[in-house]
């Protein structure tokens, strides 16, 4: 047997190993995603690695939006404003919900994801969220992974002003709890409300029409105007004057 055929045999065995490890990984997620109702807003548990859902405006609101986004995602990025925008003028009476849907062909996306969670556990979720978007280009490529958090952490110290613990950062990265919490948004969103693309964006259970020809901004508030308008909750985006 020559050396060739050797290379190629063991080539061919590291890739079946491989995929038996996925296998094996995949089939470890025992959770009974039907008893979730993913429309409304998920609360801590095991099965979440007991982090809650992460939620903007108004609570207890009968509007619920539901983002499932890919930090990688230029899609997503670019969403992302007019997401801040809906916040501005319905948070008082919407809730606004962001849950991970890191896509495998985006090498960063689940560490980017893992970074937002990290910053979250010491109340900075949102501002992380916003601070990897905004610098997507700067950290989507980044193959060293030891650059990629030094990074990361950058974000989290500019974002907290310095005040932030940096070392319980970027310890919590790898973290049990945070990595189920990454895996029960996805699987949440694929088995329950079938989600195959970034953004897919629901409004109680509605996905909003990412391919209409109007801007998503006003698909998503015309979704919300009649969720509210069904639930006897004033219409419409808040005013300068108000």
């Amino acid at each position: 047997m020559n050396k060739v055929t050797v290379a190629a045999i063991i080539i061919i065995l590291a890739a079946f190993g491989g995929l038996i490890a996925f296998a094996s990984l995949s089939s470890r997620d025992k959770t009974d995603y039907s008893k979730y109702d993913s429309r409304l807003i998920i609360e801590a548990s095991d099965d979440n690695g007991n982090i809650a859902d992460h939620v903007r405006g108004k609570e207890d609101s009968k509007v619920v939006v539901i983002e499932y986004a890919d930090p990688q995602c230029p899609g997503c990025g670019s969403i992302m404003p007019k997401m801040h925008e809906l916040y501005a003028e319905y948070g008082d009476r919407v809730a606004f919900i962001f849950r991970h849907y890191p896509l495998s062909y985006h090498q960063n996306a689940r560490a980017a994801s893992a970074a937002a969670e990290s910053a979250g556990k010491q109340g900075y979720f949102w501002e992380m969220l916003e601070m990897l978007y905004d610098n997507q280009s700067e950290w989507e490529e980044i193959v060293d992974t030891q650059k990629r958090t030094n990074t990361f952490a950058e974000y989290f110290d500019d974002i907290t002003n310095g005040k932030g613990n940096r070392d319980s950062f970027i310890s919590e990265l790898s973290s049990t709890d945070i990595q189920k919490k990454i895996d029960f948004d996805r699987n949440l969103g694929k088995n329950n409300d079938k989600v195959d693309a970034t953004p897919s964006i629901y409004v109680n259970g509605t996905l909003a029409n990412m391919n209409d020809d109007r801007p998503i901004q006003d698909v998503i508030e015309e979704l919300i105007n009649k969720e509210l308008k069904a639930n006897g909750i004033e219409t419409g985006p808040k005013t300068s004057e108000e």
